[in-house]
């Protein structure tokens, strides 16, 4: 065996894709549910509901809708371009639309369930339709058989996970140091313990700034608040002396 082949990685067909393919398989398997729906309500039978089917459809419509910007935000698309495509403003696309991104991305960017089994089903589904294409979906997801890719996106998920518990224990962390400034005032280590306080808000800072890296569709939001902690820091490293303002004193 070649060296090459020592260091190839193994696929796990339980290991989520890429994202962006990801993505695109949640799509496909909604695209199955309107067409399988399609499919049993075209027979007009006494049995058939025409109300229901159809809000059913216009449900899976707008979900669909939801992962075609997903797929979009995946690709790179700005807010501004989704907007474009869909005939309305950058605002009202992230209106919309925005709270099924954020969705996505909590969710670590990955539906639940074997994605192999689930393509291998979708690919059989669709061949009893059209013969011609065995491969309908299977071939426009280029990471189910690329194990690497696979694997250095769910690392990358891993990480963003390690980052948010990481950042749970800073609420607690700058309580901890905003106490110790507040109990140091008028003694000599007031202002050391107020640097330390603005410290505890750069890493926090920090972090953001590295979570921004590995969700970057979540990036615009964690640089914000990266700003918003910066600020703070500059707030509290202003005051040598002197209790905290109610701007800069955390929630308890």
């Amino acid at each position: 065996m070649s060296e090459t082949d020592d260091t190839t990685p193994e696929r796990d067909p339980r290991l989520p894709l890429v994202p962006l393919d990801d993505a695109r398989l949640a799509r496909a398997m909604t695209l199955q549910q309107i067409g399988t729906i399609v499919l049993n309500d075209l027979p007009t039978t006494d049995e058939y509901d025409p109300v229901g089917g159809a809000l059913n459809l216009a449900r899976l419509a707008e979900k669909l809708t939801e992962q075609a910007v997903i797929i979009r935000r995946e690709q790179g698309a700005s807010w501004t371009e989704i907007g474009k495509e869909a005939g309305v403003s950058r605002q009202a696309a992230h209106d919309r639309w925005g709270s099924a991104v954020e969705t996505w991305v909590a969710l670590g960017q990955y539906r639940e369930g074997a994605p192999d089994f689930t393509v291998a089903q979708l690919d059989s589904w669709y061949a009893d339709i059209d013969p011609e294409r065995p491969d309908a979906v299977s071939s426009g997801l280029p990471s189910l058989h690329d194990p690497a890719a696979r694997r250095a996106a769910q690392d990358q998920r891993d990480e963003a996970r390690r980052l948010h518990t990481e950042l749970n224990t800073y609420p607690e962390l700058e309580k901890e140091a905003f106490n110790q400034s507040f109990g140091a005032t008028g003694t000599p280590e007031h202002p050391a313990r107020r640097r330390e306080w603005a410290a505890v808000h750069l890493e926090h800072a920090a972090l953001l700034d590295r979570l921004a890296q590995v969700e970057p569709l979540a990036a615009t939001e964690h640089r914000r608040r990266a700003r918003t902690q910066r600020s703070l820091a500059d707030e509290i490293a202003a005051e040598s002396t002197g209790t905290t303002t109610t701007q800069a004193e955390p929630a308890a």
